[in-house]
């Protein structure tokens, strides 16, 4: 035990005295915190620059056309582009009226607009307004550049001016059409395991569990890989074989896992502190901003630490498994790329998780051992799952570890001492026989 000691703290100061890990520790939280608040705050303080939006009236009302652009552009001009609308900042539209005869083609107009204008800018639309829009016929959008989804703003401006028109031709009183047309807002509230109401919403949910997975995601595959590059580069030099002179293989591997596993939990209680800094004083200077930081609850953190602690263990085996059996960094790219694909693999099924957490498909794939560190914490970020289920996962994960220790111990012990040709599948079982 003594030797093993010896090795997880020198595995650990090595590492945590090394620029990089400052670097990484400090910057990280940052980058990922600027990356939630900043596109929020600029939203706030910006817009996306200005759209030229040409109606090409055909309707025969011309109060159409100053209710669309009354709405559009103090939407616009407010920034109310909350609501799924899409990222990036909005845009603000400037609409200019045509009139066109009923029976001439939109088309041609347009054609004629784009070839004699000077301005070949992208940010030029046109929306056109048939001869029946007010009878049920549909209303068009044309532009160069439909990836702003600012349009959508703009869809619900020429929405509802035309439903006011429409009730305007049928009698109603004008001066009660914007009271009974103004938009209501469903207040979203999420409910915890015994139906009370508490604190969160979609947005909040999406960026915590977003952070908290990210995090995760980065940690396990950045200590993982550093397991395998520290049994590389000690095979490369030899110092292994000084060293298992003294202390066996099994010692060795898991004096590294522990060692390395130390520093990551280091760093992320480095994180979880920060985080609760942030919520408590940092909320408080940005609420009165009008902006919000979400609150993470004390629960999520630990269940962050505990499942950070069974992947990277998970991970880290299966990692120092493929550091022992290749004697190059090169021939480590290929081997890594199987356990790489498990980490990589719940990222892009993330979405489908979060949007139903509590789906057979998604309660499945929580209990799956190599997913269930970034999907079953997503589960709990997002939702309330059982207790059962979050104990079952871990159950199942270290019966998972303890079995690819096994494994790992098996090959560590071989493999450490063989350079050269990569071990083939069958060279590997034998590895496993030996006593």
């Amino acid at each position: 035990m003594k030797k093993v000691w010896v090795i997880i703290k020198r595995e650990y100061l090595v590492r945590v005295r090394t620029r990089a890990f400052l670097i990484g520790t400090i910057l990280s939280p940052l980058f990922l915190l600027g990356l939630i608040i900043l596109p929020g705050l600029l939203a706030e303080r910006a817009t996306g620059g200005q759209r030229r939006i040409t109606v090409i009236d055909q309707s025969g009302d011309p109060g159409l056309f100053l209710a669309i652009k009354e709405r559009a552009e103090s939407r616009s001009s407010i920034g109310d582009f909350d609501g799924g609308t899409g990222p990036g900042l909005p845009s603000r539209f400037v609409l200019t009226r045509q009139v066109v005869p009923p029976d001439q083609d939109p088309s041609e107009f347009i054609k004629r607009d784009s070839n004699g204008d000077a301005d070949t800018s992208s940010e030029k639309g046109y929306l056109i307004l048939g001869p029946g829009v007010l009878d049920g016929d549909q209303p068009e959008y044309r532009a160069k550049n439909l990836s702003d989804f600012s349009v959508h703003s703009l869809e619900e401006s020429v929405s509802a001016a035309i439903s006011e028109r429409r009730l305007m031709r049928a009698g109603f009183d004008a001066a009660r059409i914007g009271k009974y047309m103004k938009p209501v807002d469903l207040k979203i509230g999420k409910v915890d395991a015994r139906g009370e109401l508490k604190a969160g919403g979609v947005r909040q949910d999406f960026m915590v569990a977003f952070a908290l997975l990210f995090f995760l995601y980065i940690s396990v595959l950045f200590y993982g890989l550093f397991v395998m590059r520290g049994v590389i580069e000690e095979k490369q030099s030899r110092i292994v074989e000084i060293v298992i002179s003294s202390v066996r293989p099994t010692q060795m591997m898991i004096g590294k896992l522990i060692g390395i596993g130390c520093v990551g939990l280091t760093q992320i209680g480095i994180w979880a502190v920060s985080a609760a800094l942030i919520s408590m004083f940092g909320a408080r200077l940005l609420s009165s901003r009008g902006s919000q930081i979400p609150s993470i609850p004390m629960s999520l953190l630990i269940y962050f630490v505990l499942f950070f602690v069974l992947g990277f263990f998970l991970f880290a085996t299966l990692y120092a498994i493929v550091g022992a059996i290749v004697s190059s960094e090169e021939d480590a790219q290929q081997v890594q790329m199987p356990v790489t694909m498990l980490i990589v693999v719940p990222m892009m099924i993330f979405g489908l998780v979060m949007s139903n957490p509590n789906s057979t498909s998604s309660i499945v794939l929580s209990l799956v051992p190599f997913f269930a560190p970034t999907l079953m914490m997503l589960r709990i970020s997002v939702t309330n799952p059982p207790v059962w289920q979050i104990i079952l996962s871990m159950l199942i994960m270290v019966a998972t570890i303890l079995g690819f220790l096994w494994v790992a111990a098996k090959i560590y012990r071989v493999g450490i001492l063989m350079y050269g040709k990569r071990p083939s599948i069958a060279e590997l079982g034998r590895w496993l026989r030996y006593t």
